[in-house]
This record gives structure tokens, C-alpha cells and sequence, in this order.
């Protein structure tokens, strides 16, 4: 008869960080908070030009329609109808981009974290890291975020906030399927 020896186990070691805090209060990422709004101004101010300039394009075709060839004028006053009802589509393009050029720059500061956190979870033996947002209650040693913040603030202060313009990525990307297509 053989004897079952039962074998303690360790009890796991659980750590808990706050990512979202983190990548709002660090140095690195209040840089990409500062760059987001000024993107933000310049896609709002792009936008208000583009509406201007199709306004202001409508009410000159308008001055013109007597004395324009009708065929003309009715070509022009689709181009601009059209223009018109893209405003939607370009305010979302716009809104993509920016959130595109957030998560990568926060994408960013997220690559830099890894190795601080795997630092922290291999020195405190823990077998567990867990983000607050999936976490009811944890004791306050658990929650290794404020050194974290504190190693990471050391690591990196800011982050290249870069504009996404997603009409050219999908131009070029067409300009390269129908190249390999050609080939």
C-alpha cells in the first residue's frame, strides 16, 4: 500500500497595479494627455476649414448659377452635395486617427512598463499581477502602483505623439495590393 504524502503548496502572491492610473498620471502619460488635446484643436480647426471652404463654395456656385452652363452648374452642385454629406465620414475619420495616435503612443508607455513590472513581480515572488479594474478589494500592500509610477516617471517623462492620417494609409495600402497585383 502505497502512502500519499500530500505536499503544501506556497500560497499564490498576488500584486495589483492600476494601469489606466498609470498611464494618466505619469510623466509620460499626462505628455501624451497635453499632445492629444492640441491634435484634437488641430483636427477640430481642419474640419471648421473644410465645412468653411465647401460654404463658401456653395454660396459662389450659387452667385454663378444663371450664368453657367447648366450641365456645369448641376456637376458642380452634385460635387458639392457630396462633399457636403461626407462631413459625417471625415469628422469620424478624424476621430479614428486620433484614438489611432493614442494607442499607440500610450502602446508606447505600456512597452516600457512590461520589464518594470516583471521586475517587481519576479522580486516580490509573486506569482500574480492583476489590474485594479478586475479587482473588488485588495489589501493596500498589494497595490504596487505608486512604485511603479515612481520607476516608470524614472524611465521615461514623454512620449512622441504622432498623427495617424488613416486616408493615406489606406491609399497607400491600395497602391500596393494593385502593384502586387500587377507583378
Amino acid at each position: 500500500m502505497s502512502t500519499v504524502v500530500a505536499q503544501e503548496e506556497a500560497a499564490p502572491v498576488i500584486l495589483i497595479v492600476d494601469q489606466s492610473r498609470l498611464l494618466a498620471t505619469s510623466k509620460a502619460g499626462k505628455s501624451v494627455t497635453e499632445q492629444m488635446q492640441a491634435l484634437q484643436t488641430t483636427a477640430n480647426k481642419e474640419l471648421e476649414e473644410t465645412i468653411g471652404m465647401i460654404i463658401a463654395e456653395a454660396e459662389e456656385l450659387k452667385s454663378k448659377e444663371g450664368s453657367m452652363d447648366e450641365s456645369v452648374y448641376l456637376a458642380e452642385a452634385q460635387r458639392l452635395a457630396i462633399a457636403q454629406n461626407n462631413i459625417p465620414m471625415l469628422r469620424e475619420i478624424k476621430v479614428r486617427e486620433l484614438q489611432a495616435a493614442e494607442q499607440k503612443a500610450l502602446g508606447e508607455i505600456s512597452e516600457i512598463m512590461r520589464p518594470i513590472l516583471k521586475e517587481i513581480v519576479d522580486s516580490r515572488g509573486a506569482t500574480l499581477l492583476l489590474d485594479r479594474s478586475a479587482v473588488m478589494y485588495a489589501s493596500t500592500d498589494t497595490d504596487i502602483t505608486e512604485y511603479v509610477l515612481g520607476k516608470l516617471d524614472e524611465e521615461i517623462t514623454t512620449v512622441k505623439v504622432e498623427r495617424i492620417d488613416l486616408i493615406q494609409q489606406r491609399l497607400a495600402a491600395q497602391q500596393r495590393a494593385a502593384a502586387s497585383q500587377q507583378q
